[in-house]
């Protein structure tokens, strides 16, 4: 690649986010045809078809998808030596930052995260979004979105992640339920209660299915009778029935008693669940980002 090419690269960045030529021309400020002829220019650069069209747009091939981290990471270097991006002011940031969760965070790190955020960085906004058949890696490299906040497994080597917290699970259910005294409940008698799970569109089991929880098999035995459309729909349920659920035992620390339930703990389930926020590799060292992170860690600090 000659000198002349490497303001080929932004526009390459630019297609493969935006995957349509118009939405990358609008991006950067030039016309659809200067980048129809820098799409020209690459493919001879690289010797490769690079992009396919398709019914809505554009798709980038695997080619264009194993160089683009090292394309976009070089803008990103640059970015971050500009006075602009060194000095980043929190109070003038007035974009909108992209967070992909777990719903179960709505009631613990995100509500902190959101006071922090809106108290340092009034003018930003937030859109909080499930990840239900979503490539998080894709959404990640390409900037959709910015963390990911899920249970630490090995689902994503290719991504960056720290650890926020650990958390277990205990049983919830009514304060009178007819079978279930004490503060424990056995293996025996979790399996031969009737359960209720939040569902999940393209799972059976509950959001814990496949995230790598050692407990798994246990888990699958359970004779679910309900599935909640959310987590906030669980309590209520659970006051009204004599069914149980198995929640993180930090939320149910903070909403147990507004809706009379009462928890259990689970000894046989002692394998302790790791929460991590994901981000690509290419935004580590960008100070927005970090900033970001910084919140998230301060967010967690109360269930750590």
């Amino acid at each position: 690649m000659k000198h002349s090419d490497f303001s080929l690269i932004p526009i390459f960045v630019a297609i493969v986010e935006e995957k349509n030529y118009s939405k990358a021309a609008k991006r950067l400020g030039i016309s659809q045809s200067a980048v129809s002829q820098s799409v020209r220019r690459l493919r001879e650069i690289f010797q490769d078809q690079l992009f396919i069209r398709n019914n809505h747009g554009i798709e980038p091939n695997n080619f264009a998808l194993d160089i683009y981290p090292a394309l976009a990471s070089s803008i990103d270097n640059i970015s971050h030596m500009l006075p602009d991006h060194r000095h980043f002011r929190p109070e003038k940031y007035n974009r909108q930052i992209n967070i992909t969760s777990l719903s179960v965070f709505g009631f613990t790190i995100l509500p902190n995260l959101s006071a922090l955020i809106a108290q340092k960085a009034p003018l930003a906004t937030v859109k909080i979004e499930p990840f239900y058949r979503r490539d998080m890696t894709h959404e990640l490299r390409s900037h959709q979105c910015d963390i990911l906040l899920e249970a630490d497994t090995n689902q994503y080597p290719q991504l960056s992640s720290s650890v926020l917290m650990e958390d277990t699970l205990s049983v919830l259910c009514n304060k009178d339920h007819p079978r279930l005294s004490g503060d424990e409940i056995s293996i025996e008698q979790f399996l031969a209660e009737k359960h209720v799970t939040h569902a999940q569109i393209d799972k059976n089991d509950g959001y814990l299915s496949g995230r790598g929880y050692e407990n798994k098999n246990i888990l699958e035995q359970r004779k679910v009778a309900w599935q909640a459309s959310s987590i906030i729909e669980m309590f209520p349920i659970l006051a009204s029935c004599d069914y149980v659920g198995l929640l993180p035992q930090k939320l149910i620390e903070k909403y147990k008693d507004i809706h009379n339930l009462k928890e259990l703990k689970t000894p046989f389930l002692n394998v302790p669940i790791k929460v991590a926020m994901f981000w690509h590799p290419s935004r580590t060292n960008d100070p927005i980002h970090r900033w970001l992170r910084e919140q998230c860690k301060k967010a967690a600090k109360e269930f750590v």
